[in-house]
């Protein structure tokens, strides 16, 4: 299966980098989270807001302040079909890595019974805590998933990273890209739209709310289309 992640990378990294840029790319929302304090936080780009609530408070982010969590989340309007090829990019750091397995989201879009994609990190029997991109095929209890886009390395704790997921609704792929480079490729075979709601530090499993994220968020992009490699590594460089 890794020989094959691996290949289909390979693959998807010699189109992105041939290929056109994505002229159309449209930035749909940019959650920066500069407030001080309060329950609300507001995108630049709709000045649409979304609610914290549970343990989450504005603090020490990527740039200026972010998102500081420990078991709450904040919520707001998604402004990408989820059915159709997006980018999602934030900048993230775990306060600890996991000692058991466990599967943490930094951001996530809701369906009814799953979310319909996770940008997180997972540590299992096969990864020892990485970063990894996960788009779930049903909106069901089960929320298959056909496979997953995941980073080699572990992930460091304490470290700011940036994280971008890219689902290309056209070749149903997957892509993680951290700092700025592809780390991952995966398939996504269904396509679905989710509630049009986000969250920033949980995810949705069996229609209850779960896999909370540990650390900090910052910096959310949300982008109606799948960046290419170029296009990723230069958001990554304006923001480092």
């Amino acid at each position: 299966m890794r020989a094959v992640l691996a290949m289909s990378a390979a693959v998807m990294a010699l189109c992105l980098t041939t290929g056109a840029a994505q002229a159309d790319a449209q930035l749909t929302s940019h959650w920066q989270f500069g407030e001080t304090s309060g329950t609300t936080t507001t995108d630049t780009v709709t000045a649409a807001t979304a609610t914290l609530s549970g343990g989450v408070a504005f603090g020490p982010g990527k740039s200026g302040n972010g998102l500081v969590l420990s078991g709450g989340t904040a919520t707001g309007p998604l402004t990408v079909d989820t059915a159709q090829s997006f980018t999602v990019s934030a900048w993230v750091t775990l306060s600890a890595a996991c000692t058991a397995n466990c599967k943490l989201a930094a951001v996530s879009a809701d369906g009814v019974r799953s979310s319909r994609f996770s940008l997180g990190y997972v540590k299992d029997r096969n990864h020892l805590g990485n970063w990894n991109f996960v788009v779930a095929e049903a909106d069901t209890d089960l929320a298959p998933v056909t496979a997953t886009a995941v980073s080699v390395v572990p992930v460091d704790a304490g470290q700011w990273t940036h994280v971008v997921g890219v689902y290309d609704a056209e070749n149903l792929q997957t892509l993680l890209f951290v700092d700025g480079n592809l780390v991952g490729a995966g398939r996504a075979e269904n396509q679905w739209s989710g509630t049009g709601t986000f969250t920033v530090g949980a995810a949705r499993k069996a229609g209850a709310t779960t896999s909370f994220f540990p650390g900090a968020v910052d910096e959310v992009r949300f982008y109606d289309s799948a960046l290419n490699m170029d296009e990723v590594f230069a958001l990554y460089l304006s923001e480092a």
